[in-house]
């Protein structure tokens, strides 16, 4: 028999890869979108390049700005359930007593194991509280695993990485058209790679998370052909 460690089956560092992948995949679309669409309405490269710049980091700037003022709102979310918990234990004791009575006793406890749980759950102000937090909002932690201001760190820089690769044949001395190919080309093999990446901390396989992607990048890259059809008959 092997060590514990030996069938270890779930990888660790999953606390960032949603801030990761929502800044990269979302940077990978919009990006990509945005090529296609002034790709082939633009007549001038340096229009296209300048806009795509401007793309890639207003982009991140934005969702940089989203993702802190998200993570800050569930932070403040939570802070004020337990600031009302608080209150609630304070004041209106056998209320509380009776409602976490409710939960065990749901989870199958009775009898007197029932009455020792809540008597111990309830023994201190602190305890009585993270078991309230715990059993009837389902939160384990008070504070938030990653900061706002990480969280606003990830998701932009992430954005604009990802914003970066269908950019990145814009700069080739090659006619636009083939540009738009490379972009479309290299969006959905790096697409494909986030899916194995993404696969690794979710139930899908390697091949379903890059299939999914790869559908994303078709789908943005047809979108932004269609609009640029659209505009430049327009």
């Amino acid at each position: 028999m092997g060590g514990a460690t030996d069938g270890e089956q779930h990888p660790h560092g999953g606390d960032w890869l949603r801030d990761a992948l929502l800044g990269l995949n979302d940077g990978l679309v919009t990006s990509l979108v945005f090529v296609m669409t002034l790709g082939g309405i633009a007549s001038d490269r340096q229009v296209l390049v300048a806009g795509a710049l401007a793309e890639v980091f207003a982009g991140g700037v934005s969702m940089a700005f989203g993702a802190f003022l998200a993570a800050r709102t569930q932070d403040e979310v939570i802070q004020k359930r337990i600031a009302v918990e608080r209150h609630e234990i304070a004041t209106e004791p056998e209320e509380e007593r009776e409602e976490l009575r409710r939960i065990y006793r749901a989870k199958g406890f009775t009898g007197s194991l029932l009455g020792q749980i809540v008597a111990h759950q309830t023994a201190t102000p602190d305890r009585w509280l993270k078991a309230m937090m715990r059993d009837e909002h389902g939160l384990v932690d008070e504070k938030p695993a990653r900061s706002p201001l990480t969280s606003g760190l990830w998701v932009g820089s992430a954005f604009v990485v990802g914003a970066a690769v269908p950019v990145l044949p814009v700069f080739l001395p090659v006619p636009l058209i083939d540009a738009r190919i490379l972009s479309f080309a290299l969006a959905a093999a790096v697409g494909m790679l986030l899916g194995v990446l993404k696969s690794r901390y979710t139930l899908k396989g390697p091949l379903r998370s890059a299939l999914e992607l790869l559908f994303l990048a078709v789908l943005g890259a047809l979108f932004g052909y269609g609009m640029s059809r659209i505009l430049h008959l327009g």
